[in-house]
């Protein structure tokens, strides 16, 4: 999702099955969006009858969500091109688990078994924030759960109290959104170059509501004291804590549009077709509200937490910020303390989430 570099936000999701098992509320966003992609999938334009449909999954992570996604689009294409070969390519980074990824897309649950004509799956590695295939070539791009990554670490922002963006204020805050802004403009720009004309591209991610909610406010700020607690035990640098920023920006659908509304730098590219903004209910948390156990939930609710936060937690605070104890040692002895602190106390940081569904169209 991010560049490769040592200065990148992330080198991608805990590999080796921890994450297709601990992303319930991933595949819950990508479920609750099928009706889009079928949407995007019937209004793109095919092309030429005698080429393949090209359906590209940015972000696809270790594959258990990205199949589902793609999948869905495949069987929306067959609808209208029954025989036309499909080639479904998934991108990441170079640190991503591929070997996870594709034994997901030839899986009970892949989408090559899939009636019709063939299918041919593929890898297209590098950051989607670069353009990673030709010009021209995809008819249906998608990403969920990824846009909302920054490109690159942020350095020289202190928020006060907080990690997260929706706590920063003033030249911190400003600072942290044009990050976001840049890091959009590119991502739009390339998926610009790489859709063919009339091709469509589908994002879906954590988002800012109309009013002004930042989505996984409450579970930042739990994470935040989680960390300021070893720090203030002495097992982690307090200096770099105070200048550590968890590398997430969630678009307003203001923000999501603006590169390509009127005036915009990509208006002559791509148009928006639609764009929403829905809360996507937390099954952790609906699970607690079932069953009443704070244990349970606290234990099922962090391993979601790890399967996304750990690689970037460990690469831009542990290890450079560990004092007297490994860094491996003191990531696990953080996301215990997030179990306590999140068992003792479920509502202080429940997973509350707005997902911003937008489709573009190549002009």
């Amino acid at each position: 999702m991010t560049s490769g570099s040592s200065d990148s936000s992330t080198a991608g999701m805990k590999g080796e099955g921890y994450y297709d098992a601990h992303s319930e509320y991933q595949q819950r966003v990508i479920d609750t969006g099928n009706e889009l992609i079928s949407s995007a999938a019937a209004g793109l334009d095919p092309g030429p009858e005698d080429s393949p449909i090209t359906i590209v999954d940015y972000g696809a992570g270790t594959g258990a969500t990205s199949v589902r996604a793609v999948g869905t689009a495949i069987r929306a294409v067959r609808e209208r091109e029954p025989e036309r070969p499909v080639q479904a390519i998934h991108n990441d980074v170079a640190g991503n688990d591929f070997s996870e990824l594709f034994a997901n897309v030839a899986g009970e649950d892949g989408y090559l078994g899939i009636a019709g004509g063939p299918i041919y799956a593929g890898a297209a590695v590098g950051s989607f924030f670069d353009q990673v295939l030709p010009s021209g070539t995809v008819r249906l791009g998608m990403c969920s759960n990824a846009a909302h990554w920054l490109r690159r670490q942020p350095h020289g922002v202190s928020i006060p109290d907080g990690m997260y963006y929706a706590d920063a204020t003033g030249v911190a805050r400003a600072a942290l959104a044009a990050q976001a802004g840049e890091d959009w403009l590119a991502f739009l720009g390339v998926r610009g170059a790489e859709l063919a004309p009339g091709g469509r591209m589908i994002v879906q991610g954590i988002a800012t509501t109309e009013d002004g909610r930042a989505s996984a406010s409450k579970l930042l700020g739990v994470m935040w004291r989680a960390a300021e607690e070893l720090a203030g035990e002495g097992r982690l640098d307090h200096d770099a804590l105070a200048g550590y920023v968890f590398p997430v920006y969630c678009r307003s659908a203001e923000e999501a549009r603006a590169p390509v509304a009127p005036g915009g730098a990509l208006e002559g590219d791509l148009e928006e077709v639609s764009s929403t903004v829905e809360e996507v209910a937390n099954p952790y948390w609906e699970a607690y509200e079932r069953d009443g156990d704070p244990e349970a939930y606290a234990k099922t609710y962090v391993e979601f937490v790890r399967a996304f936060a750990e690689s970037t937690l460990m690469e831009h605070l542990f290890e450079p910020a560990a004092k007297g104890i490994e860094p491996e040692a003191l990531c696990d002895e953080y996301f215990e303390r997030l179990r306590e602190l999140s068992a003792a106390d479920p509502e202080a940081g429940r997973y509350e989430c707005w997902i911003l569904r937008q489709q573009l169209a190549r002009r």
